[in-house]
């Protein structure tokens, strides 16, 4: 169904497509008469890809809903042309952050949870700049905090706890194993797992651009 569609059926169509692009976390499907309705979400999905974005189901504290994101293809281009690449310090400090509250936590048995959004256990900037070696200044670690909180794709928890965002729930599923494997290069670089990793990548992805040195942020 992606044809003529009613003024309702539109207005149905067009108020899901906005509450998806904008909200933070889960849409609910209940919410939105596109969104509860197959035909109806198909033609929002339609849209969406006609813009290079998809629609994705997703389940977090027991809710079920949608949310969106760039497509594989869409994320693959833009980031061959420099759009949407983090700073040097903003990757380190969100992969640490990664790290400390959601893939050494699972290992340990904290929890569970097969999404990036974990409620704890949290971080905290000073932790973060003690795992780089004090290879990036309190500055550099403050400022990439504030602007990966602002990219939603970290969140202050309990106490000032620094948890994962609401952004990374917009990852497609090849997009969130990229970033798990991308854990394990950093964390298990010798590994077997990292071997196998980076030879199916140098078959299929172009070599890295070389990181810059980090700059002084500005205040």
């Amino acid at each position: 169904m992606t044809g003529v569609l009613s003024d309702r059926e539109e207005t149905f169509v067009q108020a899901a497509i906005g509450a998806l692009e904008i909200t933070d976390g889960i849409v609910s499907g209940e919410a939105f008469p596109a969104l509860t309705d197959d035909a109806l979400r198909s033609v929002v999905a339609h849209r969406l890809k006609e813009t290079g974005r998809v629609l994705l189901s997703r389940e977090h504290h027991g809710v079920t809903g949608y949310t969106s994101g760039y497509d594989d293809d869409a994320a693959r281009r833009m980031a061959d042309s420099g759009i949407g690449i983090l700073p040097e310090a903003d990757r380190a400090v969100l992969a640490i952050a990664l790290l400390r509250t959601v893939a050494i936590p699972r290992a340990g048995g904290q929890h569970r949870s097969t999404s990036w959004l974990s409620d704890g256990p949290g971080t905290s900037a000073a932790e973060i700049r003690s795992n780089t070696d004090n290879y990036f200044t309190r500055e550099h670690v403050r400022f990439a905090v504030r602007r990966l909180k602002a990219r939603r794709l970290l969140r202050s928890g309990y106490h000032g706890q620094l948890l994962p965002g609401p952004a990374l729930l917009r990852l497609t599923e090849a997009q969130s194993t990229r970033l798990w494997e991308d854990l394990v290069l950093v964390t298990l670089p010798d590994s077997l797992w990292a071997d196998i990793i980076r030879r199916r990548r140098d078959q299929t992805v172009p070599p890295a651009r070389e990181l810059q040195p980090p700059q002084e942020p500005e205040p």
